[in-house]
């Protein structure tokens, strides 16, 4: 009787493990990009002339859309006005970037590993013709959005994005972040704006949560990771996530790397039904009668 109850109570155990669902074992990754398998070429206009250190072709899939916006006026952005490399995101090997720029606390970010994806307004209004730089004329936008993502299978209101980060803040810069679903308008889900009286600080809001927060942003201060929250309706089969930085100056950066998207599964049990029935098939015939 001991041994029929001990088997009796592991085949319970079992039959529970092989139908528990994926939703209830965490997060599944569903998609992840760290830009290192780019293939870099030379630099063009920048100051430390290397190969293998930069291109503008991201992976695939990966899109940039860059708009110089005229002030008002201003001509538009003349032919050629601007440091090539970084007339929008582009795609750069970290360290390259840190000694080109002079650093100013590029090489801060830790969390930076070889190749990363760069929005540099900064580095981008170095630059002059006819006495005036990029930004006596325009604004810089930019947006680096990833490939559609398969979320078929996630169950909503999981899904969370993480990634690396390395910024510095300055007026009027200001960064967002947008998911989109299948054929619905994107929906903001990262706002980070500089603060009014001291624009060195960020002043974040994760919009599908309501959590706020400040960020004090220096030489020394450029390391920002990010974990968010983001609410994918019930039936959404694809996703895009775009990074956006909007109404930009002479004013830093913003670079990213190590992306992941994660969430829960589905209903799927773990193990398909034919090792369920193998499996029975060898505990019932090692039960005693």
């Amino acid at each position: 009787m001991k041994y029929c109850a001990t088997m009796s109570t592991l085949v319970v155990l079992i039959i529970s493990c092989l139908s528990i669902p994926v939703s209830v074992m965490g997060q599944k990754v569903v998609f992840e990009e760290n830009f290192d398998g780019l293939k870099l070429g030379p630099s063009q206009e920048e100051g430390v002339k290397k190969n293998n250190v930069w291109t503008k072709e991201g992976p695939k899939g990966w899109e940039i859309e860059t708009e110089f916006k005229p002030k008002k006026g201003a001509a538009k952005l003349p032919d050629g006005l601007g440091i090539t490399e970084w007339m929008g995101w582009s795609f750069a090997d970290h360290a390259w970037w840190t000694q080109t720029a002079e650093n100013q606390g590029r090489g801060n970010w830790k969390k930076a590993k070889k190749t990363v994806a760069i929005a540099d307004p900064d580095e981008w209004d170095d630059e002059k013709k006819d006495d005036k730089s990029p930004d006596d004329l325009v604004s810089f936008n930019s947006k680096l959005s990833t490939p559609s993502i398969d979320i078929s299978v996630i169950n909503p209101k999981s899904i969370k994005l993480s990634f690396d980060s390395s910024f510095r803040m300055e007026k009027p810069q200001h960064f967002e972040i947008h998911a989109k679903f299948d054929s619905s308008a994107p929906i903001q889900i990262l706002h980070i704006i500089y603060d009014d009286a001291k624009d060195s600080i960020a002043k974040v809001t994760y919009k599908t949560t309501g959590k706020k927060e400040d960020k004090a942003t220096s030489e020394a201060n450029v390391d920002f990771p990010f974990t968010i929250e983001i609410p994918n309706p019930s039936g959404a089969k694809k996703m895009i996530l775009t990074w956006a930085v909007l109404d930009a100056d002479n004013d830093w950066w913003w670079a990213i790397d190590n992306v992941k998207v994660t969430g829960v599964g589905g209903t799927t049990a773990v193990e398909p039904g034919n090792k369920l029935s193998t499996t029975w098939s060898t505990i019932k015939s090692q039960t005693p009668r």
